[in-house]
Parts: structure tokens; sequence; C-alpha cells
């Protein structure tokens, strides 16, 4: 046994053997930190949510506390606009503003170095266009006349039916017959004596 410990060849094969298995342990335990650290930092249940015609809100989860910058465009290829995370958190929301209405946006999540792109097909949303008008017609209220807006009738002239009677009316004096008006005088008596009256002040 003594000699075959002493064999280099043996020796040799050992070294290698045990290098073997460092080199697998090394290997599965950076697997095991490294690869799992990465996998955290990945977004999961990327959601978009709010949609309106100006803005959008995002929201993701992180296994690990992470501060990410959304990057968006309204192409695939070209995502121009940046829009970062204010702190680290493990479930993140976002809101992007100041969007075109009736748009097509696609985004990516960028955390540290790392780009996340939905497995190279960019997230998508579409916001909203102008509402339309309901165009529904109002109705005026229909207000009651007031006592100004009615046209006030004139109240008709009530004429004085003096009947003539057949006696006629002997009476000279205005004072007379004016006394006596409906009573025997008619006004075409009256109308008479005024005549007579003027004419004899014009001939005294």
């Amino acid at each position: 046994m003594k000699i075959i410990m002493n064999n280099p060849v043996f020796k040799k094969a050992l070294a290698i053997f045990i290098g073997f298995i460092v080199f697998i342990l090394l290997v599965f335990a950076g697997f095991r930190i490294f690869g799992t650290r990465a996998a955290d930092y990945e977004p999961t249940d990327v959601v978009v949510s709010n949609i309106e015609k100006n803005s959008v809100r995002l929201s993701w989860a992180t296994g690990v506390d992470t501060q990410a910058v959304v990057e968006y465009g309204t192409s695939p290829t070209a995502l121009n606009f940046f829009s970062p995370e204010a702190t680290k958190e493990k479930s993140h929301s976002l809101e992007l503003n100041l969007l075109s209405p009736s748009t097509t946006y696609y985004f990516d999540i960028r955390i540290g170095d790392k780009k996340f792109d939905n497995g190279g097909v960019p997230w998508t949303f579409t916001t909203k266009g102008a509402e339309a008008s309901t165009g529904s017609l109002i109705t005026p209220t229909k207000i009651p006349p007031t006592n100004t807006d009615k046209q006030i009738s004139p109240t008709p002239i009530q004429s004085l039916q003096i009947p003539n009677t057949s006696s006629g009316c002997n009476e000279t004096n205005c004072e007379a017959i004016k006394s006596k008006l409906g009573k025997g005088c008619s006004t075409r008596d009256y109308i008479l004596c005024i005549k007579k009256q003027d004419q004899v002040r014009q001939n005294p």
C-alpha cells in the first residue's frame, strides 16, 4: 500500500480526481449563488394598468430589492424615453406620463446593466384615444311666462249709453242737462246745448 501511495502515477491521478471534485463543487456552488441571484433580479408578474390618454401605470415584482429604469418608446427597436424608480423595492409600481393618445408604446425594464425585455419581445400597451362626445341634446326648460311677459289687453273703453227719450229735453242750461243725462236728456241735447252756448258767446 505504501508503494502504491508513493507511486508518482497514482499521486497524479489522485490529484486530478480531487481537483475534479473541487471543480464540480465550485461550479455547483456558483450556480446556486449567482444563478439564483440573477433569477431574483428578473422582473415577474409585469402588469400594465390605469391606461389613460396620456398616462399608464406599470407594476412588477422582483425577488430582491432592486431599483429599475423603464425604457420605452413608440418602436420596439427605439426605446428612447426613460423613467427611473426613486427607491429600491421588491414590489414595483411606476407611472409613465406625458404620453400621446391613441399610441402604441413598447418598453423593457433595465436593472443595473441587465436589460429584461420579455424574452426578446418588449412589453407593449396602447393609450386611449380622445373620447367622442355623446352629443346628447339638452332640452331647455320651459320657463312659465311672468306677468311682464304676458300681453296685457287694454281694458275696452266703456261708452256711456244714454237712452234717447221720446219726450226730449227742454232744458237749455248745460249744467241742468248734465244732471238729467239718462233721465230725460240725451247726449245729443247736451251737444246742442254746448253749441248754442258757443254761439251766444260768439254773438253777444
